[in-house]
């Protein structure tokens, strides 16, 4: 046996994996086209699988790729995959990989690929691989490599992300779909979760850039931001990443009202008090963030939308086509008042996007938008009318599903919850509970969104299509009264 021979076997005995004896790089990357192409439709967070019964392979490009980190036993590569977008462009994911010793031991949904020289797997899926993650943050360092650049940015307060010490430890947090997130604890620090963006766009992404000023303001009402980074790939220059403090063994608003339905309970102080929130966020967003004054042109451009999107559901789902005509006389009245100025927005409101943290109160996530719309849009000002319609739309969908689950009748229910809700941001923002401009805006946005969820519901939850169709059953008889 020659030296490299004998040298290979130590390693391999010893777990460790031999950088030396494997191609380069791009070669290396350029094999595992195949591997990658039959494992990413299976990821919950991708979200541009081909049309068909079952996740069909996909024709991956390695766009660009950076060395991370390397230890005796992983190399951390971060990489960015483009694929085909279905609508004749291309979209492109981040996806960390870990280069194993061929014998390791990885889980098998983790895995993308095991061949005689090298294992291959998702690196967030790894300790070692979350650890050179969170390394970035807590080095304030990066990565460099054929086509990428990835960056640390400073923490919009003087709090930063924990280094790894003794007794760390990080997971990955269930349910996440568009992301990945991780969870970094570690004795006598603040837990942090770690966000990594999935898709990415080009330009700065809403959730870092929001919830960052409202750090900087000070707002009690979001998680505080501990850092970030960006990634640069070609001509596109995004954020890549972004921590926060991590509120444990917290409850968020849905499974709250879900059970305050069942059990036939209202707090309507909390409820109030949630809209009174909502309201700050919305005011400290635009001193923060700056606001537009919405003028004749640009309410015509929204409620053009509306009624094209409108539209284009009804010829797709036919019982919404019975509400066109009188909800085309309501987008016609939205036209005749004045409307709130433009400002940033949370963009995609709902009672999963906010926890009840003891001692706290109200906090809210997720301020990145609908990640399925172009960033391009997500970075726009719109109308804060739209969260507002939104959580009114989330708690109608709560007693609904209260009802189909447990047989209770929850209509009272959701009628004093949206009431109640409602007279706390109107409150807040100081409007007159009964102001007949801004209950016209309100039942346009939340008309608007009960369309897109009746297309929604008839994709992927047909018998579900009721509580939108109920919805627009009730706003139409609305208006047909006033």
């Amino acid at each position: 046996m020659d030296a490299s021979a004998a040298a290979s076997a130590t390693d391999a005995a010893r777990g460790r994996l031999d950088l030396t004896s494997l191609p380069t790089p791009e070669t290396l990357l350029d094999r595992l086209r195949d591997p990658l192409g039959a494992w990413l439709p299976t990821r919950r967070w991708f979200a541009h699988r081909p049309a068909g019964p079952a996740p069909q392979p996909l024709d991956v490009e390695v766009e660009a790729w950076a060395g991370l980190r390397v230890q005796a036993d992983v190399a951390v590569l971060w990489t960015v995959l483009a694929v085909d977008d279905h609508r004749g462009g291309r979209a492109r994911y981040q996806v960390p990989l870990a280069l194993l010793d061929p014998d390791a031991e990885v889980a098998e949904d983790a895995l993308v690929t095991r061949t005689d020289e090298i294992a291959v797997a998702d690196a967030l899926a790894l300790p070692a691989g979350r650890d050179a993650v969170l390394a970035v943050l807590a080095e304030g360092s990066g990565a460099l490599g054929p086509g990428l650049r990835l960056l640390a940015d400073p923490a919009p307060t003087a709090q930063a992300a924990p280094p790894a010490g003794p007794g760390a430890s990080s997971r990955v947090l269930s349910g996440e779909q568009s992301n990945t997130s991780l969870i970094h604890e570690q004795p006598g620090r603040t837990p942090v979760i770690l966000k990594v963006f999935r898709l990415l766009g080009d330009g700065e992404n809403p959730d870092v850039v929001l919830q960052s000023a409202l750090t900087s303001a000070g707002s009690p009402h979001v998680p505080a931001v501990l850092g970030s980074a960006r990634i640069a790939f070609g001509e596109r220059r995004t954020h890549a990443l972004v921590a926060q403090e991590f509120l444990p063994g917290v409850e968020d608003a849905w499974r709250t009202m879900l059970r305050e339905a069942a059990a036939g309970r209202l707090d309507e102080a909390a409820l109030r008090e949630l809209g009174t929130v909502l309201a700050r966020v919305h005011a400290d967003l635009a001193l923060a963030l700056g606001t537009v004054p919405t003028g004749d042109a640009e309410a015509r451009r929204m409620l053009a939308q509306m009624r094209g999107r409108l539209t284009d559901v009804a010829s797709s789902v036919p019982a919404v086509a019975a509400h066109v005509e009188v909800l085309g006389a309501l987008l016609h009245r939205a036209a005749e008042v004045p409307w709130p100025a433009m400002q940033r927005i949370h963009g995609d409101l709902h009672l999963g996007q906010v926890l009840a943290a003891p001692g706290r109160g109200w906090v809210l996530l997720d301020f990145e938008g609908e990640p399925l719309r172009p960033l391009a849009e997500r970075l726009q000002e719109d109308c804060p009318l739209r969260d507002v319609a939104g959580m009114l739309r989330s708690l109608d969908y709560a007693a609904a599903v209260t009802a189909r689950e447990h047989g209770i009748d929850a209509a009272g229910w959701a009628l004093a919850a949206r009431e109640a809700f409602l007279d706390g941001y109107l409150a807040g923002v100081g409007t007159p509970p009964q102001d007949p401009a801004t209950r016209a805006l309100l039942a346009a946005f939340e008309a608007d969104k009960a369309v897109y969820e009746a297309l929604y519901e008839s994709r992927n939850r047909p018998d579900w299509l009721d509580i939108p169709l109920a919805a627009l059953s009730r706003i139409s008889a609305t208006v047909c009264e006033g």
